[in-house]
């Protein structure tokens, strides 16, 4: 049986449960956060990666079939990006989030500077939906 983890909670109006109560319904599963900052400043940001794009999406496709890469994307809002992207990864430890973080492309050609960080996943709502007959899905 799946519970939603809302049994506990009143109706509306106000949240009787204690900041125990609530700090214990925190997911605390450990992730790695890799900041990965362009070295400096350029005017077009793909035509300046796009020598390594290749090798970089082949890496993140690597990441992802080996279970490490949770999740990653462009820091971008809507058509401004200044070339940095976050990626979020499984790792034992932080030092190996470094190791992994060092043999991506951009950084090891020395276009971008990775940062790694250990990040907790602890609430948030993530919602599926998969329409199998069009192929197609949405994440939202």
């Amino acid at each position: 049986m799946t519970t939603s983890g809302t049994e506990n909670r009143p109706g509306p109006g106000p949240d009787s449960r204690t900041l125990e109560e609530h700090l214990q319904n925190l997911r605390q599963v450990q992730f790695y956060m890799i900041r990965m900052d362009m070295t400096h400043s350029v005017d077009a940001p793909l035509d300046y990666l796009a020598p390594h794009l290749r090798e970089h999406i082949l890496w993140l496709e690597e990441q992802e079939e080996n279970g490490v890469l949770f999740l990653s994307g462009a820091n971008a809002a809507g058509d401004q990006w200044d070339g940095s992207g976050t990626a979020i990864i499984r790792a034992s430890s932080l030092a190996a989030a470094v190791a992994i973080s060092d043999t991506e492309p951009f950084h090891r050609e020395g276009l971008r500077v990775n940062t790694v960080h250990g990040w907790q996943l602890n609430e948030g709502t993530v919602r599926l939906s998969f329409s199998l007959l069009a192929d197609k899905f949405s994440l939202g």
